[in-house]
């Protein structure tokens, strides 16, 4: 039915990626994204070209392989993200399968990984913010809550009782106080990365600031080298140089 626009819209997406890869700037080496973040690439949809051609729009993920990665990837455990060297979960497989399962339901795709992802969140969420509890990595208290608030939105069944349910709470006003004492670029706050490195993990009103995303925006087109933010950031503004930074991650990684 929609034949016509998905080859328009392919078509240039195509010739996005003769442009770009004949560029010298995009044959350096690319580091292999992580987990979480091909997550973000696979939520990225045809709609956010913005190109509805002949009076229809094509809805379908732009980044396929990242969606089949995460599809292929899950660890036996349930989860996906980073391990320690005994093969168990860190904090970050967290964020990472939470983001994840949010990419498959987004897409109505792989219902039996969504379900091991839940029952792996729902035992061992407690366990890894116990872990943490001390200092948790600001990173983490800047993206967990929102990845939570995210997955329930989307209809996903997360459940916190007890003493996840607290230690979540926890994290939820650390990342309060985080969000009402930084502005969006505070440089000073003796941080690695200010508050706009972490845009998709973002209530709406700061996502919908499109003027300081493109002002803060990198020569290659990424938000601070994070293709996590880049892809909110192409999400809500359609720039093109974001969507080539994308590309250009995919191309290098293109099993996801």
């Amino acid at each position: 039915m929609y034949s016509s626009s998905i080859s328009s819209i392919e078509s240039l997406v195509n010739e996005i990626k003769k442009e770009m890869f004949s560029n010298q700037e995009f044959n350096t080496f690319l580091t292999p994204i992580s987990a979480y973040d091909t997550a973000w690439l696979a939520m990225i949809s045809y709609n956010n070209q913005e190109k509805a051609i002949n009076g229809h729009s094509f809805s379908g993920p732009m980044f396929e392989s990242c969606l089949n990665w995460i599809l292929n990837n899950q660890n036996e455990q349930g989860f996906w993200g980073e391990s320690n060297g005994e093969n168990l979960p860190t904090i970050s497989s967290l964020t990472a399968t939470l983001a994840c399962m949010i990419a498959l339901k987004k897409w109505n795709a792989g219902e039996t990984n969504i379900k091991k992802g839940l029952k792996f969140i729902h035992a061992n969420t407690e366990i890894l913010l116990k872990e943490n509890s001390q200092q948790f990595p600001r990173w983490f208290t800047i993206v967990f809550p929102a990845m939570v608030q995210l997955a329930k939105s989307v209809g996903l069944e997360t459940i916190f009782v007890n003493g996840s349910e607290r230690l979540l709470s926890d994290v939820v006003m650390k990342r309060k106080v985080i969000l009402e004492s930084e502005k969006l670029m505070d440089m000073t706050a003796g941080h690695d990365q200010p508050l706009l490195a972490y845009l998709e993990s973002f209530p709406n009103y700061f996502v919908d600031q499109k003027d300081q995303i493109l002002k803060h925006l990198s020569e290659d087109g990424s938000l601070f080298q994070s293709p996590s933010a880049t892809a909110q950031a192409f999400m809500s503004t359609g720039n093109q140089k974001c969507l080539e930074y994308l590309m250009s991650i995919v191309h290098k990684c293109p099993n996801g």
